[in-house]
């Protein structure tokens, strides 16, 4: 491929060649944006270094050079549908301009240089936020006392190695969870990539509930650091959804990162429970001066009980009206990119059952001793509840 190729092909995405997304179940992605049941290989059944050489990532990249989809990539392709410019949230847009300067060379099929990781070591976490589950979260895991399988320890040292092995070639790293703040691996990581690689561009996705960490603390070593942090809403909202957060620490937190050289982001999911008090959250932290370039906000597709397409009509119209209102303000950058996703997700048909919502939260707040219906009191107005229009 030639840059020409690349940057009028509308499949190419460079992870296929370049990149490995490993959750602590084994399973190992293109990237975190590529289809949850569509991964390229488990590390309970392969080693990694057969799994990025396998057939199913050179079919992908073959697709990718042939300008054919792939299937697993539909998330991005539906971020940037009937989009020209690169002001766009997609992770493909993402990694194309962070690893421009890799040689086009590189993109043959059959061809794996890793440059990218994102690596989540275990599902550590002090949340339980409501969309989550025990996938990414051992707080969640307690709860339902449920118990996942996860790859041996040579197979994890094994994967742990070829990381390691390749520290100093990395163009990108990606820290999330779980929290990775907390993870001990990550210290070790972080520790190696001072020595080798300081120069590397670190991206930490965190709930920022902990800055006294050993983590925190060496990735403020680095030069090139990006802060996504996750957080949707605010006050008793932020409580009930980031459960096992504190809105005061996380506000002291933040001061404590907006005092450091690095760039900040804030990374939002909206739905059923934060329909309208996004747009709060995010005029709050515009308030506090952050540039409309700081926010990544995106439709929440599961679990589907939290889908925001499960209200009524006419409060949908009311979220329609709030995205277009704050669309024709002009804001740009990819706060405007996220507005224009929202709106077009509302308006995406889809089957309601808002009952269920209300009993799924139900069981939520009697397992852990909450009651929704005090915080989010506009939801559960009587006109509103058990109806699916």
């Amino acid at each position: 491929m030639n840059p020409k190729d690349i940057l009028t092909n509308p499949t190419f995405c460079p992870m296929p060649w370049t990149g490995s997304m490993y959750n602590f179940d084994g399973k190992v992605k293109n990237c975190i944006r590529s289809v949850e049941s569509l991964p390229i290989g488990n590390l309970c059944n392969d080693k990694i270094q057969d799994i990025v050489l396998g057939q199913e990532n050179v079919n992908r990249q073959t697709n990718i050079v042939n300008r054919t989809p792939v299937a697993s990539c539909q998330t991005c392709y539906d971020l940037e549908r009937g989009k020209t410019n690169f002001d766009i949230v997609s992770d493909r847009i993402f990694y194309i301009k962070e690893l421009k300067k890799i040689p086009t060379s590189t993109y043959t099929p059959g061809n794996f240089d890793l440059k990218t990781i994102d690596v989540r070591w275990s599902n550590l976490c002090n949340f339980a936020c409501v969309y989550c589950g025990p996938e990414f979260s051992s707080k969640w895991t307690s709860e339902l006392n449920v118990i996942r399988n996860t790859p041996t320890e040579e197979q994890l040292e094994n994967f742990k190695q070829y990381i390691f092995d390749h520290v100093s070639e990395l163009k990108h790293v990606y820290l999330a969870g779980g929290e990775p703040l907390l993870m001990k691996q990550n210290l070790e990581l972080l520790e190696l990539l001072l020595k080798v690689n300081p120069n590397v561009n670190l991206r930490i996705n965190t709930n920022l509930s902990n800055v006294d960490t050993k983590v925190f603390e060496t990735a403020c070593k680095f030069q090139n650091v990006h802060w996504t942090i996750s957080v949707e809403t605010l006050n008793d909202e932020y409580e009930y959804i980031r459960y096992g957060g504190n809105w005061f620490d996380f506000m002291n937190n933040l001061t404590t990162i907006s005092q450091l050289d690095h760039k900040i982001t804030f990374n939002m999911l909206h739905f059923l429970l934060n329909y309208l008090s996004v747009f709060e959250c995010v005029d709050w932290f515009r308030s506090l001066g952050f540039h409309p370039n700081s926010f990544v906000i995106g439709a929440l597709l599961n679990p589907n009980y939290l889908n925001i397409r499960h209200l009524p009509k006419t409060t949908l119209k009311q979220v329609e009206q709030e995205l277009q209102r704050r669309i024709n303000q002009n804001p740009g950058y990819l706060l405007e990119d996220s507005y224009r996703n929202m709106l077009h997700y509302i308006n995406t048909p889809a089957d309601k059952d808002l009952q269920n919502s209300f009993e799924q939260l139900a069981k939520l707040d009697q397992r852990r001793n909450l009651d929704s219906k005090k915080i989010f009191t506009s939801l559960y107005k009587e006109h509103y509840h058990g109806k699916t229009i």
